[in-house]
């Protein structure tokens, strides 16, 4: 399998002991943006597609699927608009049976969605709200408390009574353009993510108000990373946020844009 060179950007050292790393938007006066520094590491990166159907969300943390129903030129100009009413009258019931199908789940409950576009107009590290960029920052978008959070803001019915069954979170991205020859999306075989190097971090809002809790990772040399090569619109990649079962080897999955050629992603 054909293997590559690209920067990720790690939490670096330096937090104290017991300290939770936060990041503020909006930051106040006297109020810091953040309590850590990011550092850039080289990693190797490994074409996932001569192996694409070995990948599973239960043992890698991720999964390749092909979904040609979600990829049909008006699905895709759908999804181009950015109509979020349209997107969630018609592309969300298909997701949701994707789900189904994917994992066995009897419900399926969709949060919200996101489209990014890289913008070379702007900073690699510049992403201004309605002009969301690839993140540029390995990270999962759900610790267990914040995802528990999203399960009180998200989810009828009774929280207790919910998590006495299995419940994952799941990101699915699509190319909505393709094939993706720039800033596709890399993931890490959770089974080589070490536990010391993950680092539940507070999302906090100008001053101290909370808005939700993420993760984000360090680096060790024993990480394995996966991207699938010229990634077409008909693929997805289906990537786990958090899982309320504990015997399982991927709990969570980091991810991570990175840059391997020069055209534009979108």
């Amino acid at each position: 399998m054909a293997t590559y060179t690209s920067v990720m950007r790690f939490i670096g050292p330096g937090l104290k002991e017991n300290e939770l790393p936060f990041i503020r938007t909006n930051p106040a006066p006297e109020y810091k943006y953040m309590n850590f520094e990011w550092v850039d590491r080289d990693v190797q990166i490994t074409d996932a597609r001569p192996q694409r159907g070995e990948f599973s969300l239960d043992s890698h943390g991720f999964a390749y699927r092909d979904d040609p129903e979600g990829a049909t030129p008006a699905m895709l100009q759908l999804l181009r608009d950015n109509n979020a009413e349209q997107i969630k009258k018609v592309y969300y019931p298909h997701i949701e049976q994707l789900i189904k199908e994917e994992t066995g789940a009897s419900r399926v409950v969709i949060f919200d969605h996101t489209s990014r576009k890289r913008r070379p107009e702007l900073g690699m590290y510049e992403n201004p709200t309605g002009k969301e960029q690839p993140a540029t920052m390995v990270h999962c978008d759900q610790s267990t408390k914040g995802a528990l959070r999203r399960l009180e803001q998200n989810v009828e019915g009774d929280i207790d009574e919910i998590l006495k069954k299995r419940v994952i979170m799941i990101n699915i991205w699509r190319p909505l353009r393709g094939p993706v020859e720039d800033w596709p999306l890399a993931t890490m075989d959770y089974r080589t993510c070490h536990p010391k190097t993950i680092y539940p971090t507070d999302l906090l809002n100008n001053t101290d108000e909370y808005r939700g809790q993420t993760v984000t990772f360090g680096y060790t040399d024993e990480q394995k990373w996966y991207y699938l090569d010229a990634q077409k619109t008909n693929e997805v990649i289906l990537i786990k946020i958090w899982d309320s079962k504990d015997d399982v080897d991927a709990k969570r999955e980091p991810y991570f844009f990175t840059v391997l050629a020069t055209s534009l992603y979108s």
